[in-house]
């Protein structure tokens, strides 16, 4: 074995063990092993993974419905806003990826309700980075996709614009009727995708008449983008994402990273019209749920980046109204947040969902729930005592909870212990 093993041994020859786990009557340690949630998880384990505060739940549940119901002064109006405030470790993104498991079951229902629910892990150094993260969560292809839908849609429409490239279309006369929605290029069957569409009118075509072709298309996408967004900024820009090459699209890399200086002061115009074409899709609503806003006040920006990002953002809060937001934030920089722009703040702080420390019951029932997730039938396998001791030994927080839980579980699989007491958790808890 070389030195660079030695000391491994025992792992290298590890084998499949038998389920440690049995004596609990599951198959596996459901506490996640660093404490934090998988932002990946499923909406089914997320939903299970509910608030245990009748209050928080309320909050919620509360701001969810608020942003749901039509606003009948003004139905285009759907901005709404709220905060998860709570230490770190309290659970504010688990509270996130619950809110958002609510939302897709919604979308998922019979109801004609469908909201789309975008996730960032957080808010970027600057307006366009927040607007690039936002839109990079939709995805390249969906975002393409979406553009290309209305362009199709737009020339399917118009008399006008077929007749412009009428003198392109391929020759119909053909000896077999079924072949003629092959070469129809507003044909169902070559309308539900824009390469198929394009490949009807360039397939058999001589380079000249193809160059005649790409300039006038290019003309009439350019137009309809304009149209579509009144900006000429931001028609272009998308025009030159959708008509990349295929590869490397500079253009979507600098418009998801907050690189493309061009777009500066744009951004509202930008996000307006990624809700529009989210909303051309059939969504009703656009929830954006952002985490880690304490980035904003941690000292990671100058001052001068800080005062530009919290200047465009409360600009793009009041010119764009037309989405749901939901923060999460810690106490101590809310209370920054709220000395160096209370205009913000007070955007930002529609609704306040707190999230305190657990107490003894709260921890029980954690650990119930997560239990849940592996089958676990019978009593709590943590006596009262022993509760109330990881509690205390991790101020209730729920991070620390959690940790500690699957450390102590994994002691009590490999030494056969079956109910885990105080005094099992004072010999085996981490440092938490």
């Amino acid at each position: 074995m070389s030195d660079v093993l030695k000391g491994l041994e025992g792992l290298l020859d590890l084998q499949p063990e038998e389920n440690k786990y049995v004596q609990w009557g599951i198959q596996f340690n459901p506490f996640p092993r660093s404490g934090t949630s998988n932002i990946n998880g499923s909406d089914e384990v997320n939903r299970m993974l509910k608030p245990l505060v009748k209050k928080t739940m309320n909050d919620i549940t509360t701001f969810i419905l608020n942003a749901l119901q039509p606003n009948n002064l003004d139905p285009k109006d759907q901005f709404i806003s709220a905060t998860i405030v709570g230490d770190y470790g309290s659970g504010k993104t688990q509270m996130l990826m619950y809110a958002k498991a609510l939302l897709n079951g919604i979308r998922d229902s019979e109801v004609p309700l469908k909201p789309y629910t975008i996730y960032i892990d957080n808010p970027g150094g600057s307006i366009q980075e927040f607007i690039g993260n936002v839109i990079g969560e939709i995805g390249e292809e969906n975002v393409r996709k979406y553009v290309w839908n209305h362009i199709l849609d737009t020339i399917q429409k118009s008399e006008e614009i077929k007749e412009q490239l009428k003198p392109y279309e391929p020759n119909s006369a053909v000896l077999f009727n079924e072949m003629k929605d092959s070469l129809n290029p507003y044909a169902e069957v070559n309308t539900t995708s824009y390469k198929q569409f394009l490949d009807v009118f360039i397939k058999n075509m001589n380079s000249q008449k193809k160059r005649k072709f790409d300039d006038l298309f290019s003309g009439i996408v350019q137009q309809i983008l304009y149209d579509d967004t009144k900006d000429t900024t931001v028609a272009y820009y998308f025009y030159e994402f959708i008509s990349a090459d295929f590869g490397i699209n500079k253009t979507w890399e600098a418009l998801t990273s907050g690189k493309l200086k061009q777009m500066d002061g744009k951004e509202a115009e930008a996000i307006r019209y990624i809700v529009k074409l989210l909303k051309r899709e059939g969504f009703t609503h656009v929830f954006i749920l952002v985490d880690e806003f304490e980035d904003l006040t941690a000292g990671r920006l100058t001052k001068a980046q800080q005062d530009n990002y919290i200047h465009n953002l409360r600009i793009l809060l009041d010119q764009h109204r037309e989405w749901c937001l939901l923060f999460a934030i810690n106490p101590h920089a809310l209370e920054r947040l709220q000395v160096l722009s209370p205009p913000l703040a007070d955007r930002v702080l529609v609704r306040r969902i707190a999230l305190d420390n657990l107490t003894n019951e709260e921890v029980k029932a954690v650990y119930g729930t997560y239990l849940t997730l592996a089958k676990y039938e019978g009593n709590l396998p943590f006596t009262d005592e022993a509760v109330e001791y990881i509690r205390e030994t991790s101020d209730g927080n729920l991070r620390r909870v959690l940790k500690a839980a699957f450390a102590l579980f994994e002691a009590a699989a490999d030494q056969g212990v079956k109910v885990l007491d105080k005094e099992f958790v004072e010999n085996n808890i981490p440092t938490v």
